[in-house]
Parts: C-alpha cells; structure tokens; sequence
C-alpha cells in the first residue's frame, strides 16, 4: 500500500520528518518497505506556454516551439511528441536540469536547430509507464489549467510529496487504505484521526423504481449490498489534484468516474462498482453464474465461468464478476450519461477462488480476501457518489436502495492489567494500557483490573486476548519492553539415527563438489510422474495457486532440471546440484512421505585451466560418484546395476539400482526429449529412495590400521558375450574369490573386427591382500582357479 505524507495531513497534524515517521511505524510492526520522494534529484523543471510552433526544415516529425518559461525573452526548444500544439502549459527541463535516471539537458542543437532545454513526458521526469494516464502516454504532458510560466511543477504533479510504502502483513489488511493508515499514524502519534464525512447533495427525484434487484444469495455470500442512481453524467478528465494522489498511490487515472472509483477505495478500503444504467437490460441479478455463462473483460477472450463464482447480470449478460472486476458489458465510457454504484461485502473465500480461477487478481479482489471494513459500506458508496457529482457534473438521486445489510456482532473482549504485564514483563499501570487502547480508538470499560475492550469493525484482525496484548505491546514500543531470560526446563536435544544419516547423505554430496539446493515440493502432474520406476497416484491439491504447482512431486530430479534450466539461461552451464527432500504419494489411500536424495550433473567434470585435463560429464563418472556415495554410507556388497527403462531417462544410458533384491533408485543420463530450449545437452542425474536405504541394516564403518603386509596384483582377460553384465561378473568373481580378494577393476574393454560378432574382451585386475601375513602366490593361485572355474561353468566365459 502506497501511502501519501501529504494526503495523510487531511487526516492528522503531522508534522514528523518522513524519514522519522517511517522509522517509528517500522518499529510498531508494519514495515515500511521504502520512502520515496519523486521530485528528489530533479532540477530546473519548470511549466512553460507553448506561444507557438512552426515545423524543422530537415525533419518531418521536428517541430520548433517557442516556449515562455518565465524568463524575459521565450526559449527555442525542438520537441518531436506528436501531441504539441500552440497555447499549450507543458513540463520543461531546462538547460542544465536534472531529469529522471539523474540525466543532465543541456543546451544544444537538433539537426542544426538550437534547442534552449527540453519538453518533457511524464516517464521523462520520473513516473511509471503503469501511472502515466493513457493518453500522454507516447508524448508530452499538457496540464488542463494554466499555470504561470516558471513556475516548478513538483507541487502541481505532486512530486513534492514523500511516499511510504506500507509492506502489510495479511493480518493488518485495516491499512489498505488511506482511513486505515490514518488510524495507525495517528494512534502512533496520540492523534485522533479527522475522518472524512460525505456530503451528498441529492435531488429529489428518488431512483427505487428505477433499478429492480434480486439477490439469489445467501448472507455468507453476499452480506451487504446496496446501490446509488446518478444522471446526467458527464464523462471528462478528472482534476489534477485527483490525478496526481492516484499516480502516487500506483493507479493510472482514466476519466473523473473510474478515478473517484479507485480514489473512494483508496481512501476508505471498501472495493465499489459502477454501471453504465443505461447498458443494463431488465432486472438487476446477483447470484452464482450458470455453467457455460462468459464474460468478457477488455483486451481479453471471452472467460467461462463455473458455479461458484458470484456476478452481477441482468436479463441478457454478465455485467461484473463479484468482487472482482467489471465486464465490458457494463463498464463505464466516454457516452456515458446514467450510472448505478454499488457497494457490496462478498465472501473473501469466493472471491479469493474466482480471482483465482481465472487469473483476475485486482485491488478489489485482494480486499475482499483480506477483510474490509463493514462499517464503510454506506460511507463508501456515499462518499463515490460525492466524487462524482463534484467531477462530472451530475445528479444523485435520492436515497439508497440497500437489498441486504447484516450487522456484525462486535467484537468485546477482557483482558486484565496483570495478564498483560505477565505476557510482555512490563509493569504498565492500568490508566497505562487504558491511555493505549484509547490511542487505538477501542472502546474501554474499566471494573478494577479488569478491562472489557471493544473492537471496531475495522481491526478485524482482533479476536482474542493475545490479540490485544500484541497492540499494547506495539504501542508501548517494543524496544522499551524489558529483556528478560525466560525460565524453562533444559531439554537435551539431538537428532535421531535417520536424521544422523541424511545430515551425512548431504555432506558426503557437498564433499564430492555439489552444491545444495531446495526446491518447490508442487509441481505440474507430468513432471510429478517422471523419473520413477512406477509412478504412485499423485496428492493433488484443491486449489492450487498455479498450473505449475499443483501436484506434490514424487521425484526429486524434476525441480533439479528446473533448477539446471534456470541457471543455464544465466550462463552457469558447469553444474553440480543435489537436494534432499521428501517425496509424496498416495497409495491404498493413505498418503506417504519419503525422504530421496538426488543428484544432477551438466556440462565439464572441473574447472577449465592448464593444470585439468577437462571433458564433459558422461554416465560412468556419475556411476563412480554414486558407487563411493553408497560405499560411504556403507552399502557395499549386494548393490548391482540394472539395464531397466525409467520414465524420462535415456532409454539405453540408464541403469535402475538395486541393494539385494530392493530397487533404490537409478542413475543415467536425462532423455534429450525431456530438455527444454536450453544451451545444456548431455545431463545426468541420479536419485535414491533414502528411507529403504536407511531401513537396511548394514554393519558400521569401522576403521582399520594401514595393512603392514604387501597386496598381490594378478590381471584376468575374458572373452564374454555382449549380452553379459559387469556386474554378474563382478558378482561370481566376489563369490569365489576367497577370503582375500579385496578389490575388483575393469582396465580394458574391447569390441571390434578381430572378434566374433557378439562378444567382447574385458579386462579385469584384482587385489589380493592378507592383512595378518604376507600372502603367499599359491593362495592367490587357488583363488584365480576357482574364479576362471566358475566363470566358465556359470557365465560361458573364455579366459584368454
């Protein structure tokens, strides 16, 4: 919420630097993100009168403007907006001013033409292109009154104004708007608030038989709706003062009604609508939209609404979109002449869901889902209709036609004084916390101690004790609230035996060069369901905040690719990521958390400089990286490695992991089909089911003295069918090995012309070691018998 200083002194004397007033509300619990002060940095801009114009010789755009700038003799300025004309008040830089982005104009020439300063659009000195009102847009800016040449226009666009930027928490949604602002300054400052009571001037003709409405909905849908009549309206530009306090709120002004639709909301919190009366055909109808009904809002298609969604309509078509934006059908332009305001108080949750649905989030749907005020529903409407009288020259009908107005019970709660000194260890007095409620403008019974508070509608984020003791806390400050060791008793903490593990798990992975990163658990269904074996029913949720999140992932690999692919787009294509998370999915109905660990590898294995021999990542490096990772958490002897397809791997560079007979996880290159546009190409990951891991019981890692006695060394070439695995061969070599085969390598490995079609040479070297004695070549003999025995029995395999 943006908040003027200068709008905020119709409200309160507030004479506090900005700067200080910024820093106090801070301190009271509602950030004050920045302060800004738009004519800070400018210098030497100043209105000027267009006396008059006459075309560049070598331009056909170029026109040369003679310029009153309150000087005695008018400056020449060159100037190619397609909007100048004579007798025009327009904003000039002149020579050596200062402009947006600190930019120095200096006295010059265009195209041979002295040019004695410049004559500025409002993006030029500083507004947004968001506020900048449509049709100035693309060129100068022209103020409808005159203003005396020379004169600086800061005050006049109200840039000599600060501007506080209110971050507001979803519980103090009181302060989206200029009243609620007030009530927090001013019960900062002891200052009560001169609140704005609207003056309606009516005619006597009244509007009832005007407008006939049914409301089809019940009160915790609708619980307040009421509606004006005005005629005889006359669309126009709103006045400069108006214009600039909404430029500096973030709104762009369009004409005197939509302006004093958002400055009534701004002002007072309530969202309010308004019809063009003389498009609506029938009776008015507030009530759910029918399946298939549309509406159609500006530059937009045509948006299908669903049963839950509350409109406004009338015999033939949707007018507006509850709480959340008006259709074209009804909205307010130029050939307007009759309008019906209204002023509603809607469901939060529905308009929450719609605005939602269809991806329509306004100023107004975002009031509704935080909470407003119910005691504005008449003011704001009153207060519009005012507006719009003073701007557009119309008349208000008599009356309002109130269809609905359910009161809210008040909210009164008690507290007693040593409650809340107990809570904040103060020893505040009763006339104290009395002085701070009466800051707040709280209504407060006093019987003793005791304290019976009662809460306007406005503060309703306030509905218990503590709720009441935070507000005396902010106000009292909290920096003045003593600081003092809370007595408690001492409990020993410590993680247990699979938090020990995974706190390991991520160590060792940051050990071996990667880098940690944490990624969102929802996701789209299809990247859910990818890179597993066997996909689970995934948990959905209801109302999912985008179609990007909207499933609970099951998979870890996914968000690393997200996270490959955004770093790729920067330029970082040299990647090493892991994350360890958890995992989810349904099954038999129940819901399961599963802790995983994942790996993503992309690009060169190390940094590229004369001391590295550099290549790119490839499939058995990333097998090493996973076979040291499981050998340190001490899985070492049942794991193998099996040719199987995962969903989203490379069909023929993937390898599922299993320990025993329980599938793990997989590791293997990302099928290229499953990149995006991106400058990656060869990516490779893995990922491991933690939990089954963990539930596997293994014997420690235990460590052992350096072995005094010397390894034997003997080399093995076998001739092996394609269709064999390194890994059956690895297998049957552990079996019968013997007690002192410590180690299993492959040297070599080759397939060519001087084989037979169907078999490849593989070249092993194996360690033998006894860690008591020296090891004798007889034992290793025997050993190296018993192996070629059982690989030509079980496998069919030649020892060359």
């Amino acid at each position: 919420m943006l908040v003027s200083y200068n709008w905020l002194k119709d409200y309160l004397d507030v004479t506090v630097d900005p700067a200080d007033l910024a820093e106090t509300i801070t301190r009271t619990g509602i950030e004050i993100e920045t302060l800004e002060h738009p004519q800070e940095g400018l210098k030497k801009i100043v209105v000027g009168h267009v006396l008059s114009l006459k075309n560049h010789e070598d331009s056909d755009h170029l026109r040369v403007a003679q310029v009153d700038v309150g000087e005695e003799e008018p400056y020449q300025i060159v100037c190619g907006a397609p909007n100048i004309a004579e007798d025009q008040y327009v904003i000039v830089a002149l020579p050596n001013s200062r402009i947006a982005g600190n930019e120095k104009i200096k006295k010059g020439k265009l195209r041979g033409v002295v040019s004695q300063g410049m004559i500025c659009g409002l993006q030029e000195i500083g507004f947004s292109d968001s506020v900048v009102p449509e049709e100035v847009k693309d060129g100068i800016y022209v103020f409808e009154d005159a203003i005396a040449p020379g004169t600086e226009v800061y005050e006049a666009l109200g840039m000599d104004d600060y501007i506080l930027d209110f971050d507001i928490t979803p519980n103090r949604a009181d302060t989206l708007s200029m009243e609620g602002a007030a009530y927090e300054v001013g019960a900062i400052l002891s200052q009560n608030p001169n609140l704005k009571i609207p003056e309606v001037s009516e005619d006597s003709q009244s509007f009832d038989s005007q407008v006939k409405v049914s409301l089809d909905l019940d009160e915790s849908a609708v619980s307040n709706y009421r509606l004006r009549y005005l005629t005889d309206v006359n669309i126009a530009k709103s006045p400069l003062w108006m214009q600039t306090r909404l430029m500096n709120a973030g709104t762009r002004p369009v004409n005197n009604v939509v302006d004093a639709l958002q400055y009534a909301m701004i002002e007072m919190g309530q969202p309010l609508a308004a019809f063009d009366a003389d498009k609506i055909e029938g009776d008015l109808q507030v009530r759910f939209a029918k399946s298939g009904e549309t509406i159609q809002l500006k530059d937009q298609d045509p948006i299908e609404l669903g049963t839950e969604d509350i409109v406004i309509a009338d015999n033939q078509k949707i007018l507006a979109l509850g709480g959340v934006v008006t259709s074209t059908a009804a909205e307010v332009d130029e050939k307007t002449t009759s309008l019906v305001l209204q002023s509603a108080i809607y469901d939060g949750a529905l308009v929450r869901k719609s605005a939602q649905r269809h991806g329509v989030r306004t100023d107004s749907s975002a009031r509704f889902e935080k909470g407003i005020n119910w005691d504005n529903t008449q003011k704001a409407i009153d207060y519009l209709a005012q507006l719009i009288a003073e701007n557009g020259q119309a008349k208000v009908l008599a009356g309002t036609k109130v269809i609905r107005d359910t009161q809210k019970s008040p909210v009164v709660i008690d507290i007693t004084t040593a409650r809340i000194n107990h809570v904040l260890g103060t020893e505040l007095s009763t006339a104290d916390i009395i002085a701070i409620f009466e800051r707040l403008q709280f209504g407060v019974v006093a019987e003793g101690d005791t304290l019976s508070v009662s809460v306007p509608a406005r503060r309703f984020d306030i509905s218990i004790d503590a709720d009441l003791v935070e507000e005396v806390a902010r106000l009292y400050g909290y920096d003045n609230l003593p600081t003092v060791l809370p007595v408690v008793e001492q409990t020993i903490g410590g993680y247990d035996r699979q938090q020990q593990a995974l706190n390991k798990a991520r160590d060792l992975l940051v050990g071996f060069g990667l880098d940690e990163t944490i990624n969102y658990s929802l996701t789209t269904h299809d990247k859910a369901i990818s890179f597993v074996k066997e996909a689970k029913d995934v948990i959905a949720l209801d109302w999912p905040m985008t179609k990007e999140h909207e499933v609970l992932r099951q998979n870890l690999v996914s968000g690393l690719l997200d996270s490959a692919v955004y770093n790729a787009a920067r330029k970082q294509t040299d990647l090493r990521l892991f994350e360890q998370g958890r995992v989810f999915s349904q099954e038999n109905g129940q819901n399961q958390e599963v802790d995983h660990i994942a790996g993503l590898y992309a690009g060169q294995n190390r940094p590229n400089n004369w001391q590295n021999d550099v290549k790119n990542f490839d499939f058995y490096e990333v097998k090493g990286q996973v076979e040291a990772f499981l050998k340190a958490m001490g899985f070492t002897k049942a794991t193998s490695y099996v040719a199987e397809p995962i969903k989203g791997m490379h069909p023929t560079r993937t390898a599922a992991i299993y320990y025993g007979d329980q599938y793990v996880g997989f590791v293997g290159q990302i099928d290229p089909r499953e990149l995006p546009k991106t400058k990656l190409k060869e990516v490779y990951a893995f990922e491991l089911d933690m939990e089954t891991l963990l539930s596997i019981d293994v014997e420690p890692t235990v460590s052992k003295e350096a072995p005094k006695y010397p390894a034997i060394k003997r080399d093995l070439s076998l001739l092996v069918d394609e269709a064999i695995t390194n890994s059956q061969i690895t297998s049957v070599i552990d079996e019968n090995g013997g007690k002192h085969l410590r180690d299993v390598q492959v040297f070599d490995v080759y397939s060519g012309d001087k084989l037979e079609v169907g078999k490849q040479s593989i070249a092993y070297q194996l360690t033998f070691q006894d860690f008591a004695q020296t090891l004798k070549d007889d034992s290793v003999n025997k050993a190296i018998e018993a192996i070629t025995q059982a690989l030509t029995s079980e496998l069919n395999i030649s020892v060359r």
